[in-house]
Order: C-alpha cells, then sequence, then structure tokens
C-alpha cells in the first residue's frame, strides 16, 4: 500500500528500505500519522498515543484483502478527530455471492531479487478464500513475506490474516463480521561505516546520522540479536438497516498492538544492549445515520466514542463525539462540504509529580471542541480538481 501511496500528490513516503516497512513513516500534506487518520472500512487505525507507538505497520496492510483506497485531504471530515492532515480510508473486499456454492481460490506466489550488494531475495505467498451460501457471504485470506532487504541487518519476516464475513436478513439488514492480524519480525538497520565495529563492505554504507535508521532509535553493530517483532490485532462488528430512503449503521471495534524492540544504543564508551516492550489497545464504536434530503445532496448525522488503554494504564483517553456532514452536489463543477463535530476528550496522564508534590501522580484533565468544517471543491474534470478547506480541528496529546 505504501508503494501506491508514494505515487498520490501531498503524500510522502520514508522508508528504510525497498521492502515492506513496518517502520515506514508515511506524511500527508506535512503531517505525520498522529495528525492524520487512517481508517479501514471508516474506523480509525491510528489513534491519540498513548503507552506504545500508535504508527501504522504498512507492512501488514496487503493488497489482497484491498478494495480501494479513498483519500480525504484536510481536516475536511467531522466524523474524525486529529485528521488535520486528512484521511485515507481503506475499503476492504467482500466475498460474493455464485450460483455455486463452491467457493473460488486464488493462490500467488511472487519472488524478487535486487541484483546489487547483497543481491538481496523477496519471496511472497498469499491465499485468499470467498464465496456465499444464502445470505451468507466470506472473504479469507492468508499470506506470508521474507525479505533479505537491502540495508545491514534490515531483513524481514511476516505473515498476516483476515476474515471477512456478511449476512443479509430477510428484512434487508446487514451484519459484519471481520477479524484481521499480523505479526512480524524486522531487524534494525545498523550503523554500517568503516572503522566501526562489523562494517561490511557488501552492504551500502550507512552512517550514524543517516535519515535510513533514524525513524526510530539507531543501533550500532554489536553481537546479539538486534530486531523489531510487532503484533496487531483488529475486530470489527457492524450492523447497517436501511429504512425507506435512510441507512443506519451501529459499529464496535478493538485493536491490540504489541511491539518489543531490542537494539544497541551508544553512550559514550559503553554500549548498552536493551529492549522494551510496549503495549496499547484502543476500542470504540458508533452510530450514523444517512438520509438525502434533497437531489444531490447527502446529510449524515453520527456519534462515536474511543478509549485507549496500556499496560497496567486502563485508562488513558476517552473520546465522545457527536457530529454531522452536509454534502452538496451544486452542479457538474462544484461540490460543497460543511460539517460541525463537538466532542469531549478525557486524559490521564502517566504517572508524574510537580516539584511541590510529594509522590507520583496521574492528573485528570478534561475539555469540549466545537470544530466547524468547510471544503468546496472545482471540478476540472474527473481526474483533477482544486479545493479549499477551512476547518477547526484538534489533537489529543500524548501523555
Amino acid at each position: 500500500i505504501d508503494d501506491i501511496l508514494m505515487n498520490i500528490a501531498g503524500i510522502d513516503v520514508m522508508k528504510s528500505s525497498g521492502v515492506p516497512d513496518s517502520q515506514a513513516s508515511i506524511m500527508m500534506r506535512g503531517f505525520d500519522d498522529s495528525r492524520f487518520i487512517v481508517a479501514i472500512d471508516g474506523r480509525p487505525l491510528t489513534g491519540s498515543t498513548g503507552k506504545a507507538n500508535t504508527s501504522i505497520d504498512w507492512s501488514a496492510l496487503t493488497l489482497g484483502d484491498i478494495e480501494k483506497i479513498e483519500i480525504i485531504r484536510g481536516g475536511a471530515s467531522a466524523a474524525y478527530e486529529s485528521a488535520e492532515g486528512g484521511v485515507i480510508n481503506i475499503i476492504t473486499k467482500k466475498g460474493v455471492k455464485r450460483d455455486s456454492p463452491v467457493p473460488r481460490l486464488t493462490y500467488a506466489q511472487d519472488y524478487s531479487a535486487n541484483f546489487d550488494y547483497t543481491d538481496a531475495i523477496s519471496h511472497s505467498e498469499r491465499i485468499n478464500v470467498d464465496g456465499g451460501i444464502g445470505g451468507l457471504t466470506y472473504f479469507l485470506n492468508y499470506g506470508h513475506r521474507d525479505d533479505d532487504a537491502f540495508l545491514k541487518n534490515n531483513d524481514f519476516k511476516g505473515e498476516d490474516y483476515s476474515a471477512r464475513f456478511t449476512y443479509l436478513f430477510p428484512f434487508q439488514g446487514l451484519l459484519l463480521l471481520s477479524h484481521k492480524g499480523s505479526s512480524s519480525e524486522m531487524g534494525n538497520p545498523v550503523v554500517n561505516w568503516p572503522g566501526f565495529a562489523g562494517y561490511d563492505p557488501d552492504y551500502p554504507k550507512v552512517s550514524e546520522d543517516a535519515d535510513t535508521i533514524k525513524y526510530r532509535a539507531i543501533s550500532y553493530n554489536y553481537p546479539g540479536r538486534n530486531y523489531r517483532e510487532r503484533y496487531v490485532k483488529n475486530l470489527d462488528v457492524a450492523f447497517e438497516q436501511p429504512i425507506q430512503d435512510k441507512k443506519l449503521k451501529i459499529y464496535y471495534y478493538e485493536t491490540e498492538n504489541y511491539q518489543q524492540f531490542y537494539y544497541f544504543t551508544k553512550t559514550g564508551v559503553p554500549s548498552i544492549y536493551g529492549g522494551n516492550e510496549q503495549t496499547e489497545r484502543h476500542f470504540g464504536g458508533g452510530i450514523t445515520l444517512s438520509l438525502y434530503p434533497f437531489e444531490n445532496n447527502s446529510l449524515t448525522l453520527g456519534y462515536n466514542f474511543k478509549r485507549t488503554e496500556a499496560k497496567e494504564l486502563h485508562d488513558i483517553f476517552r473520546i465522545h463525539a457527536g457530529y454531522f456532514e452536509d454534502f452538496w452536489k451544486i452542479n457538474d463543477k462544484w461540490d460543497m462540504k460543511t460539517g460541525l463535530r463537538v466532542s469531549k476528550a478525557r486524559q490521564q496522564t502517566y504517572p508524574f509529580k510537580f516539584p511541590w508534590e510529594a509522590a507520583s501522580t496521574r492528573h485528570l484533565y478534561n475539555d469540549w471542541f466545537v470544530l466547524p468544517k468547510f471544503a468546496l471543491t472545482y471540478n476540472i474534470r474527473p481526474e483533477t480538481n482544486v479545493y479549499v478547506s477551512v476547518s477547526k480541528d484538534y489533537d489529543v496529546p500524548g501523555c
């Protein structure tokens, strides 16, 4: 996915190698992923930072289970907070009912090589199964990938899976259940420079201050394992019900994120080998009602909430918000979108103490935000447009 995004205007992708990179840094209109939203089927994957790193593991988002990608630039969407840069909404594939109950199976395998320096080899396999029986449809996906990579100690091993089921009731209600998980292990790029321990001329030279390795911790080449492992699980449940010309949606989601880093740092003369564990859990949900009061006009009313927890800290953020979005197709050339989001953010900091306090404690903050939105778009031709967006947003600070 990151290879596709790097060809879109306004989005910059920075990677430490040409292979799937769990540490890839993506910027949208100059903002990092703490200030724009990455969503799957409309529900946010990114969130306010807690104890763990909430950056997206782009290597776990594979094209095997993606239908299309929608881009919303700027903070014009009232459905999300912390979206000053915009929204990247990934629409997933769903199962398709067929005349025969026999499922369709797709298998793909790919090999590639980089004939430079170490002649790194990349290998991936993926299998998809989809079909439907009566009102039930399903889509199952599994894949794994191994890469030797380009920089020294930047090899990658990862696997991912997803399962999505939908059931259409006789009264036209639609129940959706989705579970997606991934695990990966990626070597940290290390300093590879003449005069440093472990220098290998068969790999590209990487200095201490190289951009290719500064995204996380600079790592040095000393004996021992030097890598990062990550596990991510996403669970989604949703129900959609058409009501005449309206559409009601109720949804709930959970995300669990576990990371462990093993790397070498250098402070003066001593070399220190360290590791740190990071865990985080997001869960939330909401309800939306879509209406079409006039021709070329749509109105969405919604409420959503989100809560963030970390290991041994069970209540970091609570966010509740109500909003509306009103879209007008004025004519073939002009579109207008207005909206308003009213949100309450409750934050508990990590334990700390002020100079006048005797012990560490967690401090509680409550804030209300009123966030108006406006965007006007001129469509020059189907693939080209010009827009102006004026909006107010907020970003819940990390703690």
